[in-house]
C-alpha cells in the first residue's frame, strides 16, 4: 500500500517555489528579456512596414509584373502636382481641425456634466458609449438614413419652416455631414476618459473652493482644467493622429464624393495603392500622412505639454 510522505511533498513544493523565485530574479537583472516581446513585434508591425513604405516611395512597383523600378521623387512630385491629393489634404486639415477642437470641447463639457449629476450618470454614459463599440458599417448606415432627403435630420428643419439639406449628397455640406458623424463616434470614448480624469481629482479641492465662495465658472477654469490638463493634452493627441488618418466613415458614406469633397487623405491613398494599383504614389502620400501627423504630434508636446499640470 502507497502512503504519502508530507514532508517530501513540503521539500518539493518548496523546491518548486525557489527555482521559480531564481527564474523570476533572473529576469529582474535582465529587463531586456521582458521588454524583448514587445520590441519584436513593434519592429515587425510598426518600424518595419514604415522603413518599407518610405523604401517603395521612391520606386515604380508593379506587383502584376512583379517589378520595381527607381523613379526618385516622381511619386512626390505627380502627387504635389494632382488636384486630386491637393484637395484630400485640404479636406484632411479642415476635417482635422475641426474634429479635434469641437469634439475635445464636447468631451470635456460632456464628461464634466455627467460627473456632476450622479442621478443620469450611468444611463446617459451608456448611452454615450455606445458608439464606440458599434461598428463603422453600422453607424454610416444609421447616419445615411437621419441624413437622407427624406430622414429625420430634414424632417426636423422642414417642421420649423427650413428646407431641407443634401447633407452628404451635396458638396457643399457633405464634409460638414462627415465631420459631425466622426465626432458624434468618437465621444463616448473621450468622455469615458475625462470622467476617470476627474475621478482622480481630490474633493477637498472643490470643498476649499465652495468655501472661498468661488463661483461654477472660476472652479471649472482655475481648477477642473488645469488638473485634468493631462486628460486633455492625451485626448488632444490621440484624435489629432485618430482624425489625420480617418477612413472609414468617409468610405461607407460617401466613397470621397461628392466631386472630391470628402476625400480626405487615408482615402486618397486607398485610391492610389487598392484602386488604380500605384502603390508608388500611395506610398509617397502615406509619407506625407506620416511627416504631418509626426510634426502635429511633436507640436503638441512641445507646446501644449509644457502647459499640462501634473499633481
Amino acid at each position: 500500500m502507497l502512503t504519502h510522505n508530507p514532508i517530501a511533498f513540503q521539500k518539493l513544493e518548496l523546491r518548486q517555489r525557489n527555482k521559480g523565485y531564481r527564474l523570476l530574479n533572473r529576469l529582474q537583472k535582465n529587463p531586456y528579456v521582458l521588454v524583448s516581446p514587445s520590441v519584436f513585434f513593434a519592429l515587425c508591425f510598426s518600424v518595419y512596414p514604415m522603413l518599407f513604405c518610405i523604401y517603395v516611395s521612391f520606386h515604380n512597383w508593379d506587383l502584376t509584373r512583379n517589378t520595381m523600378e527607381f523613379v526618385g521623387l516622381e511619386n512626390y512630385r505627380f502627387i504635389f502636382t494632382n488636384e486630386s491629393f491637393l484637395k484630400a489634404l485640404s479636406n484632411t486639415l479642415i476635417f482635422a481641425l475641426t474634429t479635434v477642437l469641437i469634439g475635445v470641447i464636447l468631451k470635456v463639457l460632456v464628461g464634466v456634466f455627467l460627473n456632476r449629476n450622479k442621478f443620469c450618470h450611468n444611463l446617459v454614459q451608456t448611452i454615450i458609449f455606445t458608439p464606440h463599440i458599434i461598428s463603422s458599417v453600422a453607424i454610416a448606415v444609421v447616419f445615411m438614413y437621419l441624413m437622407s432627403t427624406n430622414g429625420v435630420f430634414n424632417y426636423v428643419l422642414n417642421f420649423f419652416g427650413i428646407d431641407s439639406i443634401g447633407w452628404y449628397q451635396d458638396p457643399k455640406t457633405a464634409l460638414m455631414s462627415i465631420i459631425v458623424v466622426a465626432i458624434w463616434q468618437g465621444l463616448g470614448y473621450g468622455v469615458l476618459i475625462v470622467i476617470s480624469g476627474l475621478k482622480s481629482i481630490p474633493d477637498y479641492i472643490y470643498e476649499a473652493a465652495q468655501l472661498d465662495k468661488s463661483s461654477k465658472t472660476k472652479t471649472f477654469f482655475k481648477i477642473t482644467v488645469p488638473l485634468l490638463s493631462p486628460t486633455i493634452f492625451f485626448l488632444l493627441v490621440t484624435s489629432t493622429v485618430t482624425a489625420f488618418t480617418s477612413f472609414d466613415v468617409v468610405k461607407l458614406m460617401t466613397n470621397g464624393g461628392p466631386m472630391n469633397s470628402t476625400s480626405v487623405l487615408a482615402f486618397y491613398i486607398y485610391q492610389e495603392g487598392i484602386s488604380f494599383l500605384h502603390y508608388g504614389r500611395a506610398m509617397a502620400a502615406s509619407v506625407v500622412l506620416l511627416v504631418i501627423t509626426s510634426v502635429l504630434s511633436l507640436l503638441n508636446f512641445a507646446m501644449v505639454g509644457k502647459k499640462v499640470h501634473y499633481q
